[in-house]
């Protein structure tokens, strides 16, 4: 089971990292963080070639952005709390 609390951690990690951020991918990513995939990334998100993962936790989305390229490296992560998202299901 993945562990809810993975937006935390990988935010605290990222953080303290700085530059060394960059060397985390989506190959580490995917496997281990529940996540769901969005079809484009927020408006926030001002990097270019990228994709966008969102998990959820309480009542804070965590956004991933990894480049679109053959490598998909992290590029930031965005926080939006409650009032600042809205979900739609389908």
């Amino acid at each position: 089971m993945r562990s809810l609390f993975a937006p935390a951690l990988l935010a605290a990690t990222f953080a303290g990292a700085g530059a060394q951020a960059q060397d985390f991918g989506y190959e580490a990513f995917e496997p281990s963080v529940n996540h769901i995939d969005l079809e484009t990334c927020p408006a926030r998100v001002t990097a270019k070639e990228v994709f966008c993962r969102a998990t959820l936790l309480n009542d804070t989305v965590y956004v991933y952005v990894f480049e679109d390229t053959d490598e998909m490296k992290y590029v930031e992560m965005l926080a939006f709390e409650a009032g600042e998202y809205e979900i739609t299901f389908k």
